[in-house]
């Protein structure tokens, strides 16, 4: 059988197990995966298998991560992630849960936009530490970021958006996602990233505030090329505020819509 381990093409004898694999060509490992599915060490071992045999404990190298990610998600959409290209405009409890989400998956390309620092009530949805009030939002996440995924490209502006900007801001980037907790300039980012951008996907979200029922979520379109998240009731007000669970659930629907474009799973590019 021919199969590829760790990323290297082999030839094997028929009905090997994960662990006389393992044992014929010396590797020490603590977790096998199998076809982007983890498999234990009496898995018999399949013509064309692609098999990742992992060590814990190891920090992994640029092309290690590399592998090991293509090992969860599989060559195909590895390469489309990691030649796709998001910006993120505001860095608050959507924006840096988004961030770190397509991150985590090797999205290749990143754009964090933001004005603000760093404060104290951020701490309660957004992904930063309190070690780091005070510094820029952008900076601070790119560091947040480094420490999950050093591989990928990270590009910050420092800077408040306006329709003036929008253009260059977002012009050489796949996809737009709107995380602001400003209906106004989310109201401006979208119109403009519309009209400007017919063949870019916008992903954007309204009512997101509370702890109300997550099934109330739902997805609305903007015209051809927006999808917006959220339950579209629910925004911030007096005994209205952010909490990190429904926050967090809304973000990371925008980051899975911003996939499911790039990956050609929902939406027709040609037509969007």
């Amino acid at each position: 059988s021919m199969i590829v381990v760790n990323n290297k093409k082999i030839k094997i004898k028929n009905n090997l197990s994960i662990d006389d694999l393992a044992t014929n060509l010396n590797i020490i490992y603590d977790v096998a995966i199998a076809n982007a599915f983890p498999v234990d060490r009496s898995y018999i071992v399949q013509d064309k298998d692609e098999i990742s045999l992992i060590k814990k404990g190891i920090i992994p190298s640029s092309d290690e991560l590399e592998f090991l990610m293509i090992a969860r998600h599989g060559m195909e959409i590895h390469n489309k992630l990691k030649r796709s290209s998001v910006a993120i405009a505001g860095l608050g409890g959507l924006g840096s849960n988004i961030a770190i989400s397509l991150a985590r998956i090797g999205v290749g390309k990143l754009k964090l936009i933001d004005f603000d620092v760093v404060e104290p009530s951020n701490l309660n949805r957004q992904c930063y530490n309190i070690n780091q009030i005070g510094l820029e939002k952008t900076q601070a996440l790119k560091d947040n970021l480094m420490l999950i995924n050093p591989f990928i490209n990270i590009e910050t502006k420092n800077i408040f958006i306006d329709k003036n900007n929008i253009f260059d801001l977002f012009n050489d980037y796949d996809v737009i996602i709107e995380a602001f907790d400003n209906a106004d300039s989310k109201r401006i980012l979208i119109e403009e990233a519309i009209s400007l951008f017919p063949n870019k996907f916008i992903v954007g979200a309204s009512g997101v505030a509370g702890y109300f029922d997550t099934s109330i979520i739902k997805k609305q379109k903007l015209g051809k090329n927006c999808i917006i998240i959220g339950d579209f009731i629910n925004e911030t007000g007096a005994n209205m505020g952010l909490m990190a669970p429904r926050v967090s659930v809304i973000a990371n629907i925008q980051a899975n819509e911003a996939i499911r474009y790039i990956l050609g799973d929902l939406y027709d590019k040609s037509n969007s």
